[in-house]
């Protein structure tokens, strides 16, 4: 369980002594305007309570606190909902804001609660163990020739959601089960097992695309992928069979994200003649993995040339210099929700609802506040002495951050992008 999650249970356990079921959406946790809106918050009426509080006939208008703790004076009852949750997590304030209680968590108590874990997880972070026994995707297609000049692009679709339905059900399922279902996967429902209906790729005159192979359109996205580098980020471009595989990785990856935009079930349309501006959005997402891994890079290259200190224990950082709004939004709103968003892409595929589309979503946005971070606040500074233990602690985020970006990208099958 991810700590947001324990937070979210504490809560549900003090308010009305009920553990919240794996869809709840009274409790919110925020991921933008942390400023103005905190960074979780839950209604303060009892009435919008009803459907998981226990059977008993009181005043639907009275507070979810009253009902918690027998309290009229609304600050009594939030001062000590922080007294019962200061072991778990510490509350540096309350607001109330139509109805609703707004919660603005201590930055730096929730910096240094998990950043260690974070990073002793790695390329594990995210996982979770969810499902109790294992879940087999079965394709009702074949798709293990894997041959891309043959498949159309309706099947490409359904190989790539495959892939990565199989990919979060192993990070969300606990090891050594012997309990096993399945789940049917495929363009036109079969069977009467769960089934996972995968929408057909449709050419830009809105019908299916049977013209157009998987190799076709893989082609093209690598050939607009170096196009891009070239005009859009100057890119230096040799004729060399390194580049040429390069690029037809990031042809495949841009497919990946293109095809996976958009509701599994759901048709989706693909362009491949003329201009498109499709991949504007994978591109910006592999540019800003890229200034992750390059600014690693120059900041370790700064320590072999005795620039910059050695970096120290993760302990030893002053967390309290992470005072910048975009770096608790990227911490509190990305890297921490980072494992709820799996278990969300894929907990409900029993009930043949799955949510990869989140994945992208969440990757794009992520993309955003990093790049106005990134442009915004200057990471690597002159190596003064006092501004080392400022260095040191915007890298150990921006290594959780790194984490989040591999692990969202492995899930894809897409290798991490680690220059542009």
């Amino acid at each position: 369980m991810s700590p947001l999650d324990i937070y979210i249970v504490h809560l549900y356990k003090t308010l009305i002594d009920v553990s919240p079921e794996s869809n709840q959406t009274i409790v919110k946790l925020h991921t933008k305007y942390l400023e103005e809106l905190g960074d979780i918050s839950f209604p303060l009426l009892r009435k919008s309570w009803l459907s998981v509080l226990p059977a008993r006939q009181e005043n639907r208008e009275e507070s979810i606190l009253r009902y918690a703790q027998d309290e009229d004076d609304l600050e009594c009852a939030l001062n000590k909902l922080k007294i019962f949750l200061k072991d778990l997590v510490q509350i540096y304030k309350f607001k109330v804001i139509n109805n609703h209680v707004h919660i603005f968590l201590h930055r730096p108590f929730v910096f240094t609660n998990h950043l260690s874990s974070i990073l002793k997880a790695n390329k594990l972070y995210g996982g979770c163990n969810f499902f109790s026994y294992n879940i087999e995707i079965v394709s009702e297609q074949d798709i293990d020739n894997n041959d891309l000049n043959v498949w159309n692009l309706s099947i490409l679709r359904l190989s790539i959601l495959k892939k990565v339905a199989d990919n979060l059900i192993k990070l969300t399922t606990s090891s050594a089960q012997h309990d096993s279902k399945k789940i049917y996967i495929g363009l036109n429902k079969k069977q009467n097992f769960p089934f996972l209906v995968v929408g057909p790729v449709m050419n830009q005159k809105g019908v299916k695309d049977t013209t157009n192979s998987a190799m076709d359109l893989i082609n093209k996205r690598a050939s607009d992928m170096r196009m891009m580098a070239q005009h859009r980020y100057q890119v230096n471009i040799k004729a060399d069979s390194d580049y040429r595989e390069y690029f037809h990785k990031l042809g495949v990856s841009s497919v990946t994200i293109e095809l996976l935009s958009n509701k599994p079930h759901k048709p989706i349309k693909v362009m491949l003649n003329g201009s498109s501006n499709v991949n504007k959005g994978p591109s910006f997402i592999f540019y800003n993995c890229a200034r992750i891994s390059v600014l690693l890079k120059e900041f370790q290259r700064k320590i072999d040339q005795s620039i910059y200190t050695q970096l120290p224990n993760v302990e030893e950082i002053d967390v309290t210099l992470l005072n910048q709004p975009e770096e608790w939004e990227i911490y509190y709103g990305y890297i921490l929700q980072f494992p709820i968003l799996i278990k969300n892409c894929i907990k409900d595929i029993e009930k043949e609802i799955f949510s990869p589309q989140n994945l992208i979503t969440f990757l794009s946005n992520l993309s955003g506040i990093f790049s106005v971070y990134y442009r915004r606040v200057r990471i690597l500074t002159d190596p003064r002495e006092h501004l080392l233990p400022l260095i040191h602690a915007r890298i150990y985020l921006i290594k959780t951050l790194q984490y989040v970006f591999y692990n969202a990208l492995q899930i894809l099958n897409i290798d991490p992008i680690t220059e542009m």
